[in-house]
């Protein structure tokens, strides 16, 4: 726990809230123990986040409207970016899960420290307050990279790549909903182009979902080349 503590750059005053903050229900259940889990510090840790990054995309970038900021802090929150997050501050390997949990392939283990990453903010938050937090946010996301695309959204950026690459043509979505999905994630959907399927997208709306999908588009594009 130690090694978390200085990749993140934050020493707790409570270790038990460092401890906390990584205990998954699954190891409790195991265990047959009562005690608390990291449940309502990911709670907490997700809206830490979400202020945190948003308060740093507004600094960073004065002249951005509403939709370019959630733009690009959809890309800095998804799950995806949380969890190589995390396997860098090596809460993989810290956090305390049962059996079953533990000989998950990588990606599933990498889930499960996302949520984990969550919680430690939330635990910082609580020890050391909001600038404390802040501060954490700041260092582990490092310079708050742009995603593939610009600050018009990866939607335009797909088409115009389409276009000019296939003389005129443009992608084309589809979008369904799902009613059991958490907010952020009620719309999926996918962009294909000639029948081919590109990329799949989620969001609290449609344009928002697309946008991620086209941000997925462009990425396994890129890592194509």
């Amino acid at each position: 726990m130690l090694e978390i503590e200085k990749k993140i750059g934050y020493k707790f005053r409570d270790p038990a809230l460092m401890k906390l903050s990584l205990t998954h229900a699954s190891s409790l259940k195991e265990k047959k123990t009562p005690g608390m889990d990291n449940q309502r510090l990911e709670f907490l840790g997700d809206a830490v986040l979400q202020l945190g990054v948003s308060h740093l995309l507004m600094d960073k970038y004065p002249e951005a409207d509403e939709g370019e900021l959630s733009f690009l802090r959809i890309g800095l929150v998804r799950k995806e970016t949380l969890a190589r997050v995390a396997v860098g501050l090596d809460i993989d390997k810290h956090v305390l899960v049962d059996s079953n949990l533990a000989s998950m392939n990588s990606t599933g283990i990498s889930s499960v420290a996302a949520d984990a990453f969550e919680a430690v903010l939330g635990a910082v938050y609580l020890d050391g307050g909001w600038h404390e937090a802040l501060a954490v946010i700041e260092r582990v996301l490092g310079e708050l990279p742009v995603p593939v695309g610009d600050l018009r959204g990866s939607k335009s950026a797909l088409q115009e790549l389409i276009q000019k690459k296939y003389q005129g043509e443009i992608p084309r979505y589809s979008v369904t909903t799902d009613p059991k999905a958490a907010e952020e994630e009620r719309f999926v959907s996918k962009v294909y182009h000639r029948g081919e399927f590109l990329g799949e997208g989620m969001g609290r709306s449609k344009k928002r979902a697309q946008e991620d999908a086209a941000q997925k588009a462009l990425e396994a594009m890129k890592g194509n080349e």
